[in-house]
């Protein structure tokens, strides 16, 4: 049976900025890459965006990876606006689109978007059964942590790769946006032996 990695996070475009660089690392090694967003596109704020765009850049970035992708039916606010809760209903929903995984990657409880911590909220007990749980350290949330990283995921051979996933969503991520992900990914780089680029992580269980 092929190693499974399981990333749950709350928007499109949250795996790209956090890991994908890791997840085409360890897709080359044969990892099954499943992919759950908790908040499906629907209504925006921005006039720029409407859940057709956003939609069609997740589909965009998918094709591209070739990775499993889910999404969960978010309850919506009268607005259309998505109303994620931390509670027993939206985890036993969630719970039916988990599959078993070796690695698990979450949001970091850390993140002060109340999406981005419901999701970890809601996803920890679902995943307690993986090997291995990972919280990833993304901009521009990693800047307010108080926990640092305990790993480094060098991806000098993946960048640009991750480059091309994080241009999927222009409505989304400009190219100052990006630079400063990429600035972000090379100073983590700095805690690794001869690399350019890195991705980090806060690892709460490893198996041994």
């Amino acid at each position: 049976m092929a190693q499974r990695v399981l990333v749950i996070s709350p928007h499109p475009d949250d795996l790209e900025i956090g890991c994908s660089g890791t997840l085409k690392k360890l897709s080359a090694q044969g990892y099954d890459i499943v992919s759950i967003i908790t908040v499906r596109p629907s209504a925006e704020h921005n006039a720029h965006r409407s859940k057709d765009i956003v939609t069609k850049e997740l589909k965009n970035s998918y094709r591209k990876s070739g990775w499993r992708v889910k999404i969960f039916n978010t309850d919506l606010h009268n607005n259309g606006r998505p109303n994620l809760v931390h509670n027993n209903i939206t985890m036993s929903q969630l719970e039916t689109l988990i599959e078993p995984a070796d690695i698990a990657i979450l949001p970091n409880p850390e993140d002060y978007h109340q999406d981005h911590s419901t999701t970890s909220k809601l996803a920890f007990p679902l995943v307690k059964q993986c090997n291995e749980i990972w919280y990833m350290h993304m901009h521009p949330y990693s800047l307010h942590y108080n926990t640092p990283p305990n790993q480094y995921v060098d991806i000098s051979s993946q960048w640009q790769f991750k480059k091309s996933l994080l241009e999927c969503y222009p409505s989304a991520l400009n190219k100052q946006d990006i630079e400063h992900i990429e600035t972000t990914n090379k100073n983590y780089a700095l805690h690794t032996f001869n690399s350019s680029h890195a991705e980090a992580f806060t690892v709460v269980r490893k198996c041994m």
